[in-house]
């Protein structure tokens, strides 16, 4: 399909709302924007909690990320979270637009190896979503390493014939999620980038209003009631049905579903820090203690007030579905942590 830089990037803007929604669906775009100043600047990482550390990072990088922080983590803040005494050795991989942070703890409780992987309708942080242009895929990358296809057709699968996006669900050995979006465009801006992090919500509503307040933006698209075979092929799961909204945070987007059927069954406790899977969304804010007053102000848990870590200051909390939320001020913008090297 070719078209021009100018035609190229607008088609880019709007692919978070017609891929998904390759289907008979209503929505509106949200147009006013909530001035509570920048406090929220970008997504810093999605954290991965991992049971191999050297073969998640091994599978990231056959996929096309770059390693560039390993460190590791315990006592203080980490113990707050996790209820108890908790270490992890960690490794931060990126993208040109965003990043994912590994996690491999030191003994894991009993509840968090018992928990299972998050499914594809939720409740929960269910995945990350990568993009690549057809002329230079990473969809065979992943697979490459490790990486398994839920679509029932172990490929890629174009949602509608006019939308140039062919999709995937994949798993890696501990069953976390990514999304592929293997653009089929020329001129592109990018290679290989980061596109978004999603939220699978019990509620959208309330999760709208909550991010609403948290992000202090509006989102910039919300759609109703989709519904479409190909997609239940992509997830392979049937008769899906579901709400979506999208947030435009910075560097990423944050994607938010609502899966009506098949209905997800709500957690009776937060998912433990420790288990597999994606267990936190950590953003770059100007003031975390301003953050989390905003967090707190809409509905949602604190867990920790602003603490030292990562060479800056770090506060943490839950939305009202209990995904972990961080607000990360970091020490400089030479900080692998800030979004300040990451581009949109």
């Amino acid at each position: 399909m070719l078209l021009n830089r100018r035609e190229t990037l607008g088609v880019l803007m709007s692919l978070g709302a017609i891929g998904a929604s390759g289907c008979a669906s209503s929505g509106s775009v949200a147009k006013s924007l909530v001035d509570n100043g920048p406090v929220v600047r970008g997504i810093s990482y999605t954290g991965i909690s991992v049971s191999n550390i050297d073969r998640s990072a091994a599978y990231f990088i056959g996929g096309g990320l770059l390693e560039v922080e390993r460190s590791d983590l315990q006592g203080g803040v980490l113990n707050a979270i996790a209820g108890k005494k908790v270490s992890a050795k960690t490794r931060t991989l990126r993208s040109s637009s965003g990043q994912v942070r590994l996690m491999q703890f030191d003994q894991p409780a009993a509840t968090a190896r018992s928990a299972g992987i998050v499914p594809v309708q939720g409740p929960g942080i269910t995945h990350v979503c990568f993009q690549s242009p057809d002329s230079k895929p990473i969809f065979p990358r992943f697979v490459a390493v490790g990486a398994r296809p839920l679509s029932r057709t172990g490929d890629l699968v174009q949602l509608r014939p006019d939308v140039p996006v062919r999709y995937a669900y994949l798993r890696d050995s501990d069953g976390v999620m990514i999304e592929i979006e293997q653009l089929l465009l020329d001129n592109l801006p990018f290679e290989h980038r980061m596109r978004h992090v999603a939220i699978a919500s019990l509620d959208i509503d309330r999760a709208v209003a909550f991010y609403t307040s948290v992000l202090g933006k509006a989102p910039r698209e919300r759609r109703s009631n989709l519904v479409n075979k190909t997609l239940d092929i992509t997830a392979n799961v049937d008769d899906l049905k579901l709400d979506v909204a999208w947030f435009q945070v910075g560097n990423l987007e944050l994607e938010i579903w609502e899966y009506l059927n098949p209905a997800p069954k709500p957690s009776v406790e937060p998912r433990p820090l420790e288990a597999l899977g994606h267990n936190m969304i950590v953003f770059d804010v100007t003031d975390p203690a301003a953050a989390l007053q905003r967090l707190q102000d809409a509905g949602g848990a604190r867990v920790s007030a602003p603490s030292r870590m990562d060479g800056g200051e770090i506060a943490f909390g839950r939305d009202p579905d209990g995904n972990l939320l961080g607000f990360f001020r970091p020490g400089s913008d030479s900080s692998p942590f800030s979004t300040r090297g990451l581009v949109y």
